[in-house]
C-alpha cells in the first residue's frame, strides 16, 4: 500500500519539477472538500486491489510450491514443468497422492475399527455408524480414482465405469438378499437407489455447483437419451402393477406377473446392451461433454446494475471531475479509478480460473494404476457395506424403523454414497457431463441392468423377484422420472432446479418414514 502513494507522489513531483509554476486562484471550500472525499474514495479501492493481487500472488505461490513438490516426489527431485503420472511400480506415491487428495480422508482410520466391529459383536447400531463413516473418505477415493481414470478416458466413459462399479456393490448384496429369500429388501434397495440416484445426487449436484456457477451447461442430446430409457424403465415397472389390478383370480395374477417380469428383463437386458453399443460406439459424438467456453459462458454470473452503469460513467466523470475539481496527487477521478480496479480484479480473476481449470487437468495417475486403486476401494466400499447392512434388522429393531424405510432410504444413501461425493465433486468443477452421467446413468444401469439381472436370478433359483412394486411407489418412480426430465430436458441447469429435486427427496423419505410397518411394499404379496 505505501509503494502505490509513494509512486504517486513520485509522479507528482516529477510533474512539478518539469512543469512551470502556474499560479491558479486558491480552491473554494466546496471545491477542497470534493477533493478530500476523491483521496478517500481512492484509497479503499487501491487496498482492495491491493489485497487482492496479494491474496492471489500467495495462493499463486503457494500451488507452483505444491506443484514443485510433487513434482520432485515423482520424478526424484528432477526439475519438471508438468507432474508425472504415478504407476503401479510407485504404490507409495499412489497411496499418498490418494490420501492427501482431500482432509476427508482423515476418516479412513474409522476403516480397521468398522471393518472389526461385526466380528467384535459391538452393537449393531455401532456398527451401521461405523461403517457408515467408514465409506464416506472411500467415496472421495473412488471418485478421485474415477477423475483421474476420465482424464485417459473421458467423461462419458468416465462416468460410465464409475457407475457400473459401483452397482457392482449394490448387485453382489442383491444378489445374497435374493438367495437368502429377502425379495423385499432387494426390490425397496433398488427403487430406493434409483430415486436416490435422480432426486438426492442429481439435486445436490446442480445445488452445489449452481452455488458457485450462475447456470451449468451439459449435452442436451445425452440428456434426451437419458429421459427415454428412464421412461422406458418406468414403462417395465408400470405394466406388471397395471396388469396385477386386472379382476382375475390371484393364482393367475401373480403367474403372470412373474412371466411379465421375465420376458420384459429379458427386452430391458437387450436395450442396455444396445444402449451401451450407441453411447460407446456409433453415437459416441452425440454423448461429448460441452466444451470449455460454453461452460465458462453458462457459468460466469451477470454484472449488477451499478457495475453496468459504473461502466458507463468513467469519460464524463472524469471530464467533470478534471474541470471542476483540481486533483492534488494528479490521480483518476473517483468513477474511472473504481472502473479501472473492477476492470483490472475481474481479469484477475478470470485468470485464476483459468488457472484452476488447468490444475483440474493434471494427470496424477497412470490408467492402470487409478483402475488397480478403484478397484481396491470398490472391494473395501463392499465390505463395509455389507457389515452395514447386516446390521440393519438390529438398527430397525432400536430406533424403531420400518423395512421399506430402510431399503428406500438408508440403503439406498449408502449404496450410493461413492457416486453421490463423487458427482457432487465434479459437479462443482462444472464438470456437469460426467456429474450427470454419474447419478443419472447409475439409476439407468440400476433399471436398465441390475434389477432385470435379479429378476432372471430369481426366475432360476426359483425366487418370486418381479417388477411389480406396490402402486404407492409406482406412482412415486413415475413422478421421479418425469420430475428428472423437466428439468435436464433443456441441457441447462441452477440451483433452484437442484434445491426442487432434494426437498423432493426429503417428502419422499418423510412418506417413507410414516409408512405403515405391517404392509408390504414389495411383490412378496402376490
Amino acid at each position: 500500500m505505501p509503494n502505490i502513494f509513494n509512486h504517486l507522489r513520485k509522479r507528482e513531483s516529477v510533474g512539478s519539477s518539469q512543469a512551470p509554476m502556474v499560479e491558479a486562484d486558491s480552491p473554494t471550500p466546496l471545491q477542497a472538500d470534493a477533493t478530500r472525499r476523491s483521496t478517500r474514495n481512492w484509497g479503499p479501492l487501491a487496498l482492495t486491489y491491493a489485497n487482492n493481487i496479494s491474496r492471489r500472488s500467495t495462493s499463486n505461490r503457494r500451488s507452483m510450491s505444491h506443484r514443485q513438490s510433487t513434482v520432485e516426489e515423482g520424478t526424484g527431485g528432477d526439475a519438471a514443468e508438468k507432474i508425472e503420472p504415478a504407476g503401479l511400480t510407485q504404490p507409495w506415491l499412489v497411496i499418498r497422492r490418494s490420501i492427501l487428495s482431500s482432509w476427508l480422508n482423515l476418516l479412513l482410520l474409522v476403516i480397521p475399527v468398522g471393518i472389526a466391529s461385526h466380528p467384535a459383536n459391538f452393537p449393531d447400531v455401532a456398527v451401521f455408524v461405523l461403517n457408515f463413516f467408514a465409506i464416506v473418505p472411500l467415496a472421495k477415493i473412488l471418485g478421485y480414482a474415477t477423475e483421474q481414470m476420465s482424464l485417459h478416458l473421458g467423461d462419458v466413459l468416465g462416468g460410465l465405469i464409475n457407475a457400473t462399479l459401483g452397482n457392482v456393490v449394490e448387485l453382489l448384496l442383491g444378489i445374497l438378499a435374493l438367495v437368502k429369500g429377502q425379495v423385499e429388501i432387494v426390490q425397496t434397495s433398488l427403487v430406493g437407489s434409483i430415486i436416490a440416484n435422480l432426486l438426492l445426487v442429481s439435486g445436490s449436484c446442480f445445488f452445489f455447483g449452481g452455488l458457485k456457477n450462475n447456470e451449468q451447461v451439459f449435452n442436451t442430446h445425452a440428456a434426451q437419451s437419458y429421459g427415454s430409457l428412464l421412461a422406458m424403465a418406468i414403462l417395465s415397472t408400470l405394466l406388471p402393477a397395471a396388469y396385477n389390478s386386472l379382476n382375475a383370480k390371484d393364482a393367475d395374477l401373480k403367474s403372470g406377473v412373474l412371466t411379465l417380469s421375465h420376458v420384459t428383463a429379458i427386452f430391458l437386458l437387450i436395450i442396455y446392451i444396445a444402449y451401451l453399443f450407441f453411447q460407446l460406439k456409433t453415437h459416441a459424438n452425440l454423448f461429448s461433454a460441452v466444451s470449455l467456453e460454453d461452460r465458462k459462458a453458462a457459468a460466469q454470473k451477470p454484472k449488477s446494475e451499478s457495475d453496468e452503469k459504473l461502466a458507463t460513467l468513467p469519460a464524463e466523470t472524469a471530464v467533470a471531475s478534471t474541470s471542476a475539481t483540481p486533483d492534488t496527487f494528479g490521480t483518476p477521478a473517483p468513477a474511472a479509478t473504481a472502473a479501472a480496479s473492477r476492470d483490472q480484479i475481474v481479469a484477475i480473476e478470470e485468470s485464476k480460473n483459468e488457472q484452476e481449470d488447468d490444475e483440474e487437468e493434471v494427470v496424477e495417475l497412470t490408467l492402470w494404476a487409478s483402475i488397480v486403486l478403484l478397484l481396491i476401494t470398490v472391494g473395501f466400499i463392499g465390505v463395509c457395506a455389507e457389515f452395514l447392512v447386516d446390521s440393519i434388522d438390529g438398527l430397525t429393531e432400536s430406533w424403531n424403523l420400518s423395512h421399506s424405510f430402510v431399503g428406500m432410504i438408508i440403503l439406498a444413501i449408502v449404496g450410493n454414497a461413492s457416486e453421490h461425493y463423487s458427482a457432487i465433486s465434479v459437479a462443482v468443477k462444472n464438470k456437469m457431463d460426467l456429474a450427470l452421467g454419474v447419478a443419472v446413468g447409475s439409476s439407468i444401469q440400476i433399471a436398465l441392468f441390475v434389477m432385470p439381472v435379479l429378476c432372471i436370478l430369481g426366475w432360476i433359483i426359483d425366487q418370486p423377484m418381479s417388477l411389480y412394486f406396490s402402486p404407492f411407489t409406482t406412482v412415486v418412480l413415475f413422478i421421479t422420472v418425469l420430475l428428472v426430465n423437466y428439468i435436464i430436458g433443456d441441457g441447462r441447469t441452477n440451483w433452484l432446479e437442484g434445491l426442487v429435486l432434494i426437498i423432493s427427496y426429503v417428502i419422499i423419505g418423510v412418506a417413507y418414514f410414516l409408512y405403515p410397518k405391517d404392509m408390504d411394499t414389495a411383490s412378496t404379496s402376490l
